[in-house]
């Protein structure tokens, strides 16, 4: 699909302004960019996430990464993308830290400058806001970048709003490579069960056989081995799995290298969630 990047003018802006983009929580937010909008440097991506029930617009692989650690993290109760500052107070930043506020290319629109998340917090029961920009190594290294971050920092200072820069470096590569295994396996939007409840009655069975008694077998090899015993087409046991250690039923270790290889002696099972034991104990 062929993507035409916005032609900015403030016209345009009062268009998205008037459209919502930027506003709502949870399913109802409109990120200020999506990917149709924008010609993205590196590979986009539109993930949907049931944690925020919509799809989310990502610009670059490292976004695609931290957003699938922010995913995954269960204090995280919603992730707002593209997220637009408000411009009067950008400018205003720019001109008292005598840095030039940027423009959209080839105009003298002055931008509407976005992080790339503003994250809801659950803490002991109270909700706060983060801000995260994601970044490559590189980009430490342009002094462009580093302006608009700067703008960025102090614009979120002043809100009392922690801001994270977070260098594709520090973000944990197997978490997000299993955290994103585990993610995969949720059901689509789209998505017909074979009959209503199905998977919720597999993952109540694989639950239920885990708890019995201990398994000394790699989780692929139990897998397999549930797909022949209920007649499943194989892979769905694996996936079901994926499932359970989504829901936090089955707990495992996520810097392990390859979760589908790990004995199963490695995780653990709530049986009853929020009640975790070792594996058969």
């Amino acid at each position: 699909m062929a993507y035409r990047p916005v032609r900015w003018t403030e016209e345009k802006i009062r268009q998205f302004e008037n459209e919502g983009r930027g506003q709502g929580e949870g399913p109802s937010y409109q990120p200020w960019l999506k990917v149709a909008d924008v010609s993205s440097l590196g590979v986009s991506h539109r993930p949907w996430s049931n944690k925020t029930g919509r799809h989310h617009e990502l610009l670059s692989d490292v976004e695609y990464r931290l957003f699938v650690c922010l995913e995954w993290a269960p204090d995280v109760l919603d992730i707002r993308e593209q997220y637009p500052l408000d411009r009067a107070i950008t400018q205003q930043i720019a001109q008292e830290l005598e840095i030039r506020h940027p423009h959209y290319p080839g105009t003298h629109v002055p931008t509407v400058m976005t992080v790339d998340f503003l994250v809801t917090h659950l803490h002991d029961g109270s909700k706060s806001l983060h801000a995260y920009n994601a970044k490559r190594d590189d980009e430490a290294e342009d002094e462009k970048s580093l302006a608009k971050l700067e703008i960025q920092r102090t614009y979120f200072e002043l809100l009392e709003i922690p801001h994270h820069l977070v260098f594709h470096s520090a973000i944990p590569e197997q978490l997000a490579k299993n955290a994103d295994w585990i993610r995969s396996a949720a059901l689509k939007p789209d998505e017909v069960e074979r009959s209503p409840g199905y998977f919720d009655d597999l993952m109540n069975r694989m639950t239920g056989e885990l708890a019995q008694k201990r398994q000394h077998k790699r989780l692929s090899d139990y897998c397999s081995g549930f797909d022949s015993r209920h007649c499943l087409e194989p892979g769905t046991g694996l996936r079901v799995a994926r499932m359970l250690l989504q829901e936090r039923v089955l707990i495992a270790d996520l810097g392990s290298h390859d979760l589908a290889l790990a004995s199963l002696d490695s995780f653990q099972i709530t049986g009853r969630r929020g009640t975790p034991r070792l594996m058969g104990a």
